[in-house]
């Protein structure tokens, strides 16, 4: 009988023993696990704050940056209104990417950050090209009005005889029409192929389509105003002209075929201009293409372009 009685005893003292080592073991699991979370969260805000600081940095040296570029728009400007719309147009892209970088300061998103570094990027590379072309539109201005001023003191310094008039006033003519000529900058030729409502640069002449060729007519206040006609002629690496037809314009006495031709409306300012060439009947090979473009009777520019 007591056998039986000692018996539960030990029965219930190593129940109770491992209930007690269960729950110890429970509180120690429910205590790891809150650890556990708690460290988490712990990094997860160290994360946040880190993110934030850097979204900030980014900020901050982007709106440096338009800073800068705001500046060099004000040293570009010439303070001739008509010279500079160009630049007042920029002014207002600069503003409105300001607009932008509010909303990246609130959001921070790293895509968005891209797009508008890449943006103010495109627009302060601009922005030098008007102030160079500015600086060279003043130079230009200033050696012609030099160069007319010497050219009138000597005009007052000939003597009255007809032949050495004649000569300095065919002088004074050959650099009045130098100066009235028309120039062309950034002239670039690339295989393209259209793309429903885009254009696609590609080197490959089995996905080329056509030859693209930009360049801008530069501005010139004493070049003669109104409609021009240019005439791209383009030649393939045999030295073939990409042609249709007859289709020849005169050029230093002789005509010459030509590929296409395009009418535009030259009012003395900067005009960008695009002209395409295609080889009509046959298809685009391998080897140097080269796109010579012509105005007024003399070659404008030349530009090349290799597909391989």
């Amino acid at each position: 009988m007591e056998n039986n009685e000692e018996e539960k005893k030990k029965k219930k003292g190593g129940f109770i023993m491992g209930a007690l080592i269960a729950a110890i073991a429970l509180l120690l699991g429910t205590s790891v696990f809150f650890g556990w979370k708690l460290s988490d969260t712990q990094n997860e805000v160290k994360t946040e704050m880190k993110k934030g600081e850097d979204n900030q940095q980014k900020h901050d040296r982007l709106l440096a940056d338009l800073n800068k570029t705001k500046d060099l728009l004000e040293q570009a400007k010439t303070g001739d209104p008509a010279k500079d719309q160009e630049l007042q147009a920029k002014s207002a892209e600069l503003e409105k990417l300001r607009e932008k970088l509010k909303n990246y300061e609130a959001e921070g998103d790293i895509e968005y950050f891209r797009k508008l570094k890449a943006e103010l990027w495109k627009l302060r590379s601009e922005i030098r090209d008007l102030k160079k072309k500015n600086e060279e539109l003043l130079a230009m201005n200033a050696q012609l009005t030099d160069e007319n001023g010497q050219a009138k003191e000597k005009i007052n310094s000939l003597s009255a005889a007809t032949k050495d008039l004649k000569q300095s006033n065919q002088a004074l003519d050959a650099q009045a029409r130098l100066g009235a000529k028309i120039l062309a900058r950034d002239i670039i030729a690339e295989g393209i192929r259209q793309r429903r409502n885009s254009e696609k640069v590609t080197h490959s002449p089995r996905n080329v389509e056509k030859i693209r060729v930009a360049f801008t007519l530069s501005a010139n206040l004493v070049a003669r105003p109104g409609n021009k006609t240019l005439y791209l002629r383009a030649t393939s690496p045999d030295g073939q002209v990409f042609t249709n037809g007859g289709n020849t314009f005169s050029f230093e006495g002789r005509s010459i075929t030509f590929s296409e031709k395009q009418e535009i409306d030259y009012q003395n300012q900067d005009k960008d201009v695009i002209m395409y060439a295609s080889p009509f009947a046959t298809a685009f090979v391998a080897g140097k293409y080269t796109l010579e473009v012509y105005l007024d009777g003399y070659l404008l520019g030349t530009a090349v372009t290799e597909l391989k």
